[in-house]
């Protein structure tokens, strides 16, 4: 499935993601605009309102996922 076809969960997982990745590549701060390195709990817990939906759209373009590439959709095996 592709990026506009994600559950709302998902999309909250994926943006979490992101914010780790921000962090990661050193942008974070400068991203997000705040004074801080790294995503705090209440930023992941936030990450919907922090992170527009047309980020992660631009930034997931092209990726295929799958319910497994989610936390919050893996089968239990």
């Amino acid at each position: 499935m592709e990026v506009r076809e994600l559950s709302k969960e998902q999309m909250h997982e994926l943006k979490e993601n992101y914010l780790i990745k921000l962090a990661d590549e050193g942008t974070f701060a400068e991203v997000v605009g705040v004074d801080y390195d790294a995503p705090s709990y209440e930023d992941l817990a936030n990450a919907d309102e922090i992170i527009p939906d047309d980020a992660i759209f631009r930034e997931y373009e092209g990726v295929d996922f799958v319910p497994d590439d989610f936390f919050c959709t893996t089968s239990a095996n």
